[in-house]
């Protein structure tokens, strides 16, 4: 992969960079923050894994940051989060946008002393690794072509091996695998202990393990807890800490419903589905590329022109819909997913009823499946094949 790949956010963060103080680009380690922010800012570029870089800017944070005459790229920010305090004062004295970028690969929305400092002067973007519509050069995301009735199969690929650039550019799996390896045991042993100060870390490789044998499952903490032997109010905490790092990520449940017909429990995805393999085999494949799917629209929720958020429902009884989609207006678009080429019937019973119940606000129903060949059921249920995430 020694080709540069457009990154989706590109535009978007470009036009920041003209209105906004300090943006803030923050993502997995990996998935190509620092490219990005280089290749679309003509700052200098500082990252605080280097400990000299670290040490000064923790002994005098505004003398330091102030040697930046224009500002600067800081990266790896959430090492040292005592330096907002002072880019808050250097920016409240001079609001030229674009002055600093910051980059972090821990979600700073969810660390206090990073997310509250710089309120009303930061806008903050997500980079994941890459999405397979922007490995296949597809600038329109899946819902902006769905709505617009535009959806085209594409050709099939291997998604096992996730978006992660140096993965995708090793050739064998013997040398994916190895990557994968060094990149969690990186992530828990260095940047979970940097933001986590507490003890049992260790079983983090078994809560990870137990998560990938039911990928995408509802969170049931309870449950969870039996099988790792963890403590529930543990496990609350070290589930928290792998968002944190985007190693999961959670996937809320649609409840907009006054009849009391839906769950409103979380599912857990995996952000890359290359780590959800490296790290064991599931015991259902829908619920893989379930998952798999969801993680994808979630990615473009970062460029998309309908703006969404990605949720699932499950009623209290029988039906699930594994993901809905709730769009700004209101309605939501709901989404299941099969593991065979043609649908039947019955694959359209979870949308039906998510219809009914949602009293008008579902618009829009499709069955992802693996085959090749789209069509109708009814004026708003649909099947496509789920290469049409990507397909040009």
């Amino acid at each position: 992969m020694d080709a540069y790949i457009k990154r989706g956010i590109t535009t978007r963060f470009a036009e920041a960079l003209t209105d906004t103080p300090v943006l803030v680009l923050q993502g997995p380690r990996q998935s190509g923050k620092s490219t990005l922010v280089q290749k679309t800012c003509d700052l200098p570029y500082v990252t605080l894994d280097d400990s000299l870089a670290l040490s000064s800017a923790l002994k005098s944070p505004e003398s330091w940051l102030k040697s930046f005459k224009d500002g600067a790229i800081i990266d790896e920010i959430q090492r040292a989060p005592q330096l907002m305090r002072s880019i808050k004062a250097i920016v409240d004295a001079d609001r030229r946008p674009g002055r600093f970028v910051l980059t972090g690969s821990a979600n700073v929305l969810l660390i206090p002393k990073l997310s509250d400092s710089l309120a009303g002067r930061m806008e903050v973007f997500t980079l994941y690794p890459f999405s397979q519509s922007e490995l296949t050069n597809q600038p329109t995301p899946f819902i902006d072509r769905w709505l617009a009735n535009n959806l085209k199969p594409g050709e099939s690929k291997d998604c096992s091996i996730g978006g992660y650039p140096e993965p995708l550019a090793r050739s064998s799996t013997a040398r994916q695998k190895a990557w994968f390896q060094a990149y969690i045991r990186a992530l828990l042993d260095r940047d979970v202990r940097d933001l986590a100060q507490i003890e049992g870390l260790h079983n983090l490789p078994n809560l990870l393990s137990m998560l990938a044998r039911a990928p995408y499952s509802v969170q049931n903490i309870t449950q969870l807890s039996r099988d790792t032997g963890i403590p529930a109010t543990s496990l609350t905490r070290y589930i928290s800490l792998l968002q944190a790092v985007y190693l999961i990520h959670p996937i809320p449940a649609w409840t907009a419903l006054n009849n009391g017909k839906a769950s409103k429990t979380s599912r857990t995805a995996f952000v890359d589905s290359g780590i959800a393999s490296y790290l064991g085999t599931p015991a259902n494949e829908t619920t893989t590329i379930e998952q798999f799917v969801a993680m994808e629209l979630v990615k473009e929720t970062g460029w998309a022109e309908n703006e969404y958020e990605v949720m699932h429902f499950r009623s209290t009884r029988q039906y699930t819909v594994p993901i809905v989609l709730g769009l700004a207006d209101g309605s939501i678009l709901g989404i299941s997913i099969i593991d065979r080429e043609t649908p039947d019937q019955s694959d359209f019973d979870g949308l039906r009823f998510l219809r009914d119940v949602a009293e008008g606000q579902m618009t829009k129903g499709i069955v992802l499946t693996q085959g090749t060949t789209s069509g109708f059921v009814d004026e708003t249920l649909e099947f496509a094949p789920m290469t049409s995430l990507w397909g040009i």
